[in-house]
């Protein structure tokens, strides 16, 4: 898995229509307590007339005083349609694992809408609702399968030439079981480097209502990284 998420990191524009957006979260401490963290993400996006192909993923690694703490990945698909300038289908698909949420994997199967209420150069605002049919097995493989509805909105905006805002929030409420719900989120700022780099800080948590046995309910991480776009 680490060295396909170096792939899609080194992955570089070949063509006009072909975008690659990574970024990098190194965190080393010695002395007293050594610790190590490394967070890579990317996602590489093709458009061809009114469809959007992309293709990205997730790596997380870490150690405290040489005990592995933190190790959890995920690789994501998802093809895009455009029906106007507003309003777009897609279906997706995802695989995720956690070792420290007791998660052994989990396949999320995605298929929905998108509707865009603001979109210049200065903000953008839209939000996507649909389907999502979950497989996951956990540490001591118990299996389950269920779905859920996912809903999802975003908001960007520019809010000088060289700082840009953006927040998204996700929530997933389970089909199958109404108690097992989950709500994601993550504001985040950019400060531009240069044309290709960007300071990134943002702050990500994940809240499960019903999380395996022996995990907390919430997951969060603070975040500085480095953003590279092609």
């Amino acid at each position: 898995m680490k060295l396909l998420i170096s792939l899609l990191l080194l992955s570089s524009a070949a063509y006009a229509n072909y975008s690659n957006e990574s970024e990098l979260t190194v965190i080393m401490n010695g002395g007293n307590t050594e610790s190590e963290t490394w967070n890579t993400k990317t996602i590489n996006t093709y458009v061809k007339d009114n469809n959007t192909f992309k293709l990205g993923g997730h790596y997380s690694y870490g150690k405290a005083d040489k005990e592995l703490n933190a190790r959890n990945w995920d690789v994501n698909t998802r093809y895009e349609r455009s029906l106007s300038s507003k309003w777009s289908i897609f279906a997706a698909a995802q695989r995720e694992e956690d070792v420290f949420a007791s998660l052994d994997y989990r396949w999320n199967y995605d298929l929905g809408g998108a509707y865009s209420f603001i979109k210049s150069d200065k903000q953008s605002l839209h939000s996507e609702a649909g389907y999502r049919r979950t497989l996951e097995s956990d540490l001591v493989a118990r299996k389950t399968n269920g779905s859920k509805l996912r809903i999802y909105t975003e908001y960007s905006k520019q809010q000088n030439e060289n700082l840009f805002f953006k927040l998204w929030v996700e929530a997933l409420p389970n089909l199958s079981e109404s108690d097992d719900w989950q709500i994601n989120f993550e504001p985040s700022l950019n400060f531009t480097v240069s044309k290709m780099l960007t300071l990134k800080v943002a702050y990500l948590h994940k809240y499960d209502n019903s999380p395996a046995l022996d995990t907390k309910n919430s997951d969060y991480q603070y975040t500085t990284s480095l953003i590279a776009k092609f």
